[in-house]
């Protein structure tokens, strides 16, 4: 179970990685308990041209701010983590997604892919 400074490290990583970036991509699985109320195919274009604004935390609660809705939040739970290639989240266990590692991993829940800072 992730406690408050995994929740945080992960917010931080987040912030530091993806802020003023443009969503370029995103797959969500479609799982009820991963999202409600509406397909995955909808809330993915409704994500991908959005520009992350800033990585919010209460508790173990994380979402993105983006610049316009919809603001999508992760409940980290028993097993949630957050991954970003190349970048270890955590200092003490291993967090960093290897080029080798298979990318998004089949157990991933939600996938999103933000452009490059060249672009």
């Amino acid at each position: 179970m992730p406690e408050l400074p995994e929740v945080e490290a992960a917010r931080r990583a987040v912030e530091d990685h993806c802020v003023g970036r443009k969503i370029k991509r995103a797959v969500v699985a479609d799982d009820p308990k991963v999202i409600d109320g509406v397909s995955p195919a909808d809330f993915q274009s409704a994500l991908v041209g959005k520009t992350v604004v800033a990585a919010r935390r209460k508790g173990k609660s994380m979402w993105l701010q983006l610049d316009s809705p919809p603001f999508p939040s992760f409940q980290f739970g028993m097993a949630g983590a957050v991954y970003i290639k190349g970048v270890a989240v955590t200092k003490y266990k291993r967090s960093a997604v290897k080029d080798t590692d298979e990318w998004p991993s089949k157990y991933s829940k939600v996938f999103i892919e933000v452009r490059s800072v060249h672009k």
